[in-house]
């Protein structure tokens, strides 16, 4: 009796496994009817069998098993049939999957089939990779061939793709997993999508996985990539990440580098200049400004920039002709006017300060110290009037004007400005 119930069970594991086979051919079946009809419901059969079969203890360590399911998936992304599509909404990752395993099932050697190529870290992958070229012994080369050399490009441009949606929609996290699995798969297929590196990187500074993001733009950097004019860019980048970490020598460091990799960028210059005025130095600054001013003779900023140096260098006729040319180029350039109209203001201020230290017999030098002082009030009061006509809502404006307009007389304006801010 024991030896017919051993039989009994044989028959029935057997049974059990020729049924899962059946699944997998099936599978392959359906999908070939798809190919030659366009039927969703081919697929939709397909997708039901080898579900069936990745089931399985057997069935689902086998490589071809994978390989079709890897199939009838990139079918249903490739149809163009809306119906074929909503089948299922999750295709992609579970065609990505289909594949990745069906490459390390494929190998003979037990010790490969272990592999997980979606390994954060990303040794499988390495090993992976490495054992290719040994040329290792395969169940069906044609899997891994048809796979890397046709399937994995076209997986990667629709993950570039769903990227792109997403970074779009804001959602930057997704846009950096997608473009990240869009960048393994074509690097695995041979390819070396700069581009999408770098759209890479963008996606994981704004998530604020600022590691990954530095390590992208870094080896982006040493590539020179400049699609686009996109090489300054990276600098920037890693720059305002290392001002965002209070690492102010690495982001200064960024800069420098960037400016001799693109020395006639004026944005890197600008955000160098920041560095030189915020450190006082005022030299480094001139010579920053003066490339500038070379490179682009007509940007406003570069010439109101220059005569802050100026004025800082207590060079006063520079910084008074520096304000006055970003004001030519920008009439509407507030702080160039309010800088220029302060300047005057001051001056003029620190006269009067001058002559209320005199003593009371020196008059004649009390008065020209006056008269000078008003000279200087009203040299700015045109400059102050086109900022507060600029911006005729900001306090710090208002108060030097009416200030402006009682020391050269002018108190019915003085009043009228008063009533504003009241």
């Amino acid at each position: 009796m024991k030896k017919y119930i051993l039989i009994l069970a044989a028959t029935v594991v057997t049974g059990g496994l020729s049924a899962q086979k059946n699944k997998v051919v099936s599978a392959y079946n359906y999908d070939k009817a798809f190919q030659r009809s366009g039927k969703c419901k081919e697929l939709v059969s397909g997708v039901e069998a080898i579900n069936s079969a990745i089931e399985n203890d057997q069935t689902k360590s086998w490589a071809k098993t994978w390989y079709y399911r890897g199939n009838i998936y990139f079918n249903i992304i490739a149809s163009k049939d809306s119906e074929c599509k909503a089948i299922d909404v999750d295709a992609l990752d579970k065609c990505t999957d289909s594949y990745l395993k069906a490459l390390v099932l494929n190998f003979d050697n037990p010790e490969l089939k272990k592999l997980d190529l979606q390994k954060e870290d990303g040794s499988d992958m390495i090993k992976f990779l490495g054992a290719l070229q040994d040329r290792p012994k395969m169940d069906d080369e044609s899997y891994t061939s048809n796979i890397m050399g046709r399937k994995l490009p076209g997986l990667a441009g629709e993950y570039a793709n769903q990227g792109i949606t997403k970074f779009s929609n804001k959602d930057y996290k997704g846009a950096q997993q997608d473009f990240g699995k869009s960048m393994m798969l074509s690097q695995m297929a041979g390819r070396l999508d700069t581009m999408l590196m770098y759209n890479t990187a963008l996606a994981s500074e704004y998530a604020e996985d600022y590691e990954t993001a530095k390590q992208v733009y870094d080896g982006l950097i040493m590539m020179k990539y400049n699609v686009d004019g996109a090489g300054p860019d990276l600098y920037k980048s890693m720059h305002k990440i290392y001002m965002k970490e209070e690492d102010n020598v690495k982001a200064a460091e960024y800069i420098s580098n960037g400016r001799k990799a693109y020395p006639e960028d004026n944005s890197l210059l600008v955000l160098e200049l920041e560095g030189f005025l915020q450190s006082g130095n005022n030299d480094e600054a001139l010579a920053n400004l003066n490339t500038g001013i070379t490179n682009d003779p007509k940007n406003a900023v570069l010439y109101f920039a220059r005569g802050t140096v100026y004025e800082n260098l207590k060079n006063k006729d520079k910084a008074v002709a520096d304000y006055i040319k970003a004001i030519e180029l920008n009439p509407d350039y507030y702080d160039a006017s309010f800088n220029l109209g302060a300047y005057y203001f001051n001056s003029g201020a620190d006269k009067i300060n001058e002559s209320n230290k005199l003593p009371l017999n020196e008059t004649k030098k009390y008065d020209a110290f006056k008269a000078d002082a008003k000279k200087d009030f009203e040299a700015a009061v045109p400059h102050i009037e086109n900022a507060h006509r600029i911006k005729p809502g900001d306090g710090a404006t208002g108060e030097m004007l009416i200030n402006l307009y009682t020391q050269t007389g002018q108190y019915d304006k003085a009043k009228e400005i008063r009533t504003k801010f009241e």
